[in-house]
């Protein structure tokens, strides 16, 4: 991807008194940006990367990829991100949303929906604050929910112990159930339907506005790896992996979902220095947000197949705390990278 060719009307930045331009790979990597309309930039900090966001957002407005884009990030560094935008562009019109209170969010979103914005920045911690309808979330996780109802209900059909469906919605019968796996799973399933139920009230309010009437139709997400436990249907019992699921990663894994179903699986952009830090999980969650369009295309949209497709697992005998061996799997080796990195390659800016 050489991006040299990109004039970046508009732009104007300075090193004290002189014009300076881009370097290499940021241009590089707008113009892949602009090409996918969809990426993850494991950028290290240092590297420019505030640049490269703002210039893949105002160039997809330019070149009518996106109408309205979204940039979340982090909550330190956002109003600096914010005013760096328009060192970059003095002539965008940037929308800083510093919050979004009780007093304020009705006129904040309305703002956000009503006038024409080259690039919405706004902190990780409002992200909760943005809630699709009804509809919308139950739509977007009704495979997510049956994944998570199949992996749980298997799981417990391993263990030997008894899983209904009707047992999963009551709150006692799941602090009885006798499968770590299968508890963890209905744990995740549950998380969804209350976050479906919470943002309906936030979206049923009285002049509340939803996502979905905002115009946003992209997102990108400095420090992408803050958002690294959306929910994980698999019944594999493998040590280190991490079935948890976040609040903010929720949040983040509906709305993602949303703009690519607007824009035929493209729209969001991640960045981050640290693409994977601790588990195998982590690329594969930055793979999902991105691309599971071509994941589903390939037969690795969901985790075990994922995992049977480029990973391979040992098990092996190992002495407890409490004096006694257990059977522990862990992960022992990489297979197929190259195959792997020719899929996520078609996306990741290393």
């Amino acid at each position: 991807y050489d991006g040299s060719f990109l004039q970046l009307a508009g732009m104007a930045l300075k090193r004290g008194m002189d014009e300076f331009s881009l370097r290499k790979h940021q241009l590089n990597a707008i113009w892949r940006g602009l090409v996918n309309n969809r990426g993850i930039y494991g950028h290290e900090v240092g590297t420019g990367k505030t640049f490269t966001m703002v210039g893949i957002a105002m160039e997809s407005r330019r070149f009518g990829i996106a109408r309205k884009p979204v940039l979340f990030a982090h909550n330190s560094n956002s109003a600096s991100i914010a005013a760096d935008a328009n060192v970059m562009y003095p002539g965008a019109k940037v929308l800083y949303v510093e919050s979004l209170g009780k007093k304020n969010i009705k006129t904040e979103l309305y703002r956000i929906a009503n006038e024409d914005w080259d690039l919405i920045v706004i902190p990780h911690s409002l992200i909760d604050n943005f809630s699709l309808s009804k509809e919308t979330l139950e739509a977007l996780a009704a495979e997510e929910i049956a994944n998570l109802e199949d992996a749980a209900l298997e799981a417990a059909r391993d263990d030997g112990v008894p899983l209904t469906i009707e047992m999963m919605n009551n709150e006692d019968a799941i602090k009885g159930l006798r499968s770590y796996t299968a508890k963890e799973l209905v744990k995740q399933r549950n998380k969804i339907l209350e976050r479906i139920k919470k943002q309906a009230l936030l979206s049923s309010n009285e002049d509340a506005v939803a996502f979905e009437q905002l115009g946003i139709d992209q997102i990108l997400v400095d420090e992408a790896h803050v958002f690294k436990k959306p929910p994980l249907a698999t019944k594999r019992k493998m040590k280190g992996l991490a079935r948890s699921t976040s609040e903010r990663s929720l949040s983040l894994y509906f709305l993602t979902q949303y703009v690519k179903q607007k824009n035929n699986g493209a729209g969001v952009h991640l960045f981050t220095g640290t693409p994977i830090t601790n588990s195998l999980v982590e690329i594969y969650n930055m793979m999902r947000y991105v691309m599971d369009s071509d994941m589903r295309k390939t037969g690795v949209a969901d985790w075990d197949s994922w995992f049977a497709s480029f990973a391979d697992s040992d098990t092996d005998v190992e002495l407890t705390t409490t004096g006694e061996y257990e059977p522990v799997t862990r992960l022992a080796q990489f297979v197929n990278t190259a195959e792997l990195r020719q899929m996520a390659g078609q996306y990741m800016d290393i």
